[in-house]
């Protein structure tokens, strides 16, 4: 996560990271990877273009594995791989070993499913991750990896999101989902491609002081919403920012005597809005 050139950028990234912990919590999905392949995908995310064309280390199954096709280790298949026959992944019933069917239980932030689900005996966890470019971990790979973005959605379609918020998010969403996929480039790539196409570069490597000058003033304009680059934010304009109507009135701490309060109080009351819900009588406070 790095501070984006906007504030529709940020929030977008920002909202993303907040409803995948929801995500997590809520339909137990198990993340961990080994912290040497964590090192590994910090090596590789600070290569060129990465995010569109490098690969990364993710967990191959998310969900409790069930009996089926190939995946941790042995013959076992995440229970997402039932969303692409048609049948609902998430409400999927718990058997036991003597085929009983029976209702999930949680037991110390554990679920039952989690706990019961089956594992490689012996084995590293070498069986438990692949490698997945940043389209894959964000938009699915195959049916067993339904992708961060379509968990997002269907956790939001769980809880019965209301349509304002859930159109704001789906705009969030598909922007984060687009640069997945490197139709959107990232702030790093559209820097790179300034500097190359400036008329003072020279391609010597060399960021001269006009060079550098120009892309802040690009940058600030950008995040001002003066300029408007559709590569980097695509269909999102951002509203222009200006200081007109700022708030800068010094936030005040020194005490104020009771018969100011009071005043104060009585104008605010006096106002139809306060009226019609039915405000107290400050008078008789």
């Amino acid at each position: 996560m790095e501070l984006q050139l906007t504030d529709f950028e940020n929030a977008a990234f920002t909202a993303f990271i907040v409803l995948l912990t929801r995500v997590i919590l809520t339909f137990d999905l198990n993340l961990y990877i080994p912290m040497s392949r964590v090192d590994a995908n910090m090596q590789r995310a600070h290569s060129r273009n990465s995010a569109a064309k490098g690969k990364f280390f993710f967990r191959r199954h998310m969900a409790p594995l069930q009996e089926g096709d190939d995946g941790y280790g042995v013959k076992f298949t995440s229970m997402f791989a039932q969303a692409k026959r048609g049948d609902d992944p998430l409400m999927s019933p718990i058997q036991d070993v003597n085929g009983h069917v029976g209702v999930e239980e949680v037991d110390d932030v554990v679920s039952d499913q989690r706990r019961k689900s089956p594992y490689a005996p012996g084995s590293s966890e070498e069986n438990s991750f692949e490698e997945m470019t940043m389209n894959e971990i964000m938009n699915g790979k195959g049916d067993h990896f339904p992708g961060l973005i379509v968990l997002i959605l269907a956790y939001l379609d769980h809880i019965n999101c209301d349509k304002v918020t859930l159109k704001r998010l789906e705009n969030y969403l598909t922007f984060i989902a687009k640069r997945a996929t490197g139709e959107l480039v990232t702030p790093a790539t559209w820097m790179r491609n300034f500097v190359r196409n400036h008329p003072a570069y020279e391609q010597d490597s060399i960021l001269s002081d006009e060079i550098a000058y120009d892309l802040m003033i690009a940058c600030r304009d950008i995040g001002e919403g003066k300029l408007h680059v559709p590569e980097l934010l695509g269909d999102n304009i951002i509203d222009p920012i200006t200081s007109e109507g700022a708030y800068d009135v010094k936030l005040d701490s020194k005490r104020v005597q009771n018969d100011r309060i009071l005043d104060l109080l009585r104008q605010y009351t006096k106002r139809k809005s306060f009226s019609a819900h039915g405000a107290m009588n400050v008078g008789d406070a």
